[in-house]
């Protein structure tokens, strides 16, 4: 019996002592092999993540650039305007080996401007959630491990800014200045706050009666010290959900915005899907492109999510 439990100990013993990247390999092998679907979800969000990180290096033509073709109708002796030139814009055209998804209504390849597109969406999406996740969980950890009064006053605040809609939120605060991507950064993490902030302090709840918190409050550790190094550490597994599955919300948010013209300048996915539907008939591969573009990624991005919360979380843990 004793020899079982050595041999256990030492693999135990030698698995901590292997290098970080191999039990980082190790880890990601058993995610994919039990978590089949969170995998595929991983794929699309680091494909997308790749499109962003190179997209400047890879596009095929400049995002503004415009194209002609031959114009059918020219006449030199035709009193008709749109006759006299011999090139006209080459619009809403179908995929061809020069633009692999067309041309849009100004004449532009869509493929250039659907990576760049990728490139904005993630950027605001990965900023305003790491944002909102640093703040909520601030706010969290010290509104749940101080509690009373304290506590109380907090989370009604809380309460009262999640009781009110996202979309009003966002287009109140963005109607106080010109669309840019620092102000939409802003608009949502000021948003996701709150939703973090609460997870986070629910977390914090279940912990801060454990016993090694009690240990450290014995042996006389502050309590910013023990938020910092024995809290914080117990919660990441919450933090990095919260983080991951904010970025796809944050993504359609974006996209929501750009649709009703309060979008960050610049290609965006939509600003093409609310282009693409006045032509809906004439060119429906527009919409296409650019709202699966979008669902793509946020689907890749809740996927990860919800298998990261199967992981980390004993009481959530399924079969996907």
């Amino acid at each position: 019996m004793s020899q079982g439990v050595n041999s256990a100990t030492l693999a135990l013993q030698g698995a901590r002592n292997r290098p970080a990247g191999v039990r980082f390999a190790r880890a990601l092998g058993r995610f994919c092999r039990t978590k089949k679907v969170g995998a595929f979800g991983l794929v699309l969000t680091l494909f997308m993540v790749v499109i962003a990180i190179i997209g400047p290096a890879i596009i095929p033509y400049d995002k503004d650039q415009t194209f002609d073709q031959p114009n059918p109708k020219f006449d030199p002796a035709s009193f008709d305007r749109e006759a006299l030139s011999p090139t006209t814009l080459d619009r809403l055209s179908n995929p061809s080996m020069d633009h692999w998804m067309g041309t849009d209504d100004k004449g532009r390849d869509l493929l250039t401007r659907i990576i760049l597109g990728a490139r904005l969406s993630l950027q605001v999406g990965v900023a305003a959630s790491a944002l909102a996740t640093i703040i909520g969980a601030a706010i969290g950890i010290v509104s749940g491990y101080v509690g009373g009064l304290f506590d109380l006053i907090v989370q009604r605040f809380v309460d009262a800014m999640i009781a009110i809609p996202g979309t009003l939120f966002l287009l109140l605060m963005l109607q106080t200045s010109e669309p840019s991507k620092t102000t939409t950064i802003s608009a949502l993490t000021v948003l996701g706050i709150f939703g973090a902030s609460r997870l986070v302090r629910s977390a914090v709840l279940s912990i801060r009666n454990e016993v090694y918190i009690q240990a450290a409050r014995a042996v006389g550790a502050s309590a910013p010290r023990i938020m910092v190094w024995h809290v914080l550490p117990n919660v990441a597994a919450p933090l990095l959900i919260v983080f991951t599955i904010q970025i796809g919300g944050n993504i359609l948010a974006e996209s929501g915005l750009a649709f009703l013209g309060l979008g960050v300048p610049g290609p965006s996915w939509g600003q093409m899907v609310a282009t693409s539907r006045l032509f809906v008939d004439s060119k429906p591969l527009m919409s296409v492109f650019a709202g699966g573009a979008i669902t793509l990624t946020v689907l890749g991005l809740n996927l990860l999510g919800d298998a990261l919360r199967d992981v980390f979380d004993p009481r959530q843990r399924g079969t996907k």
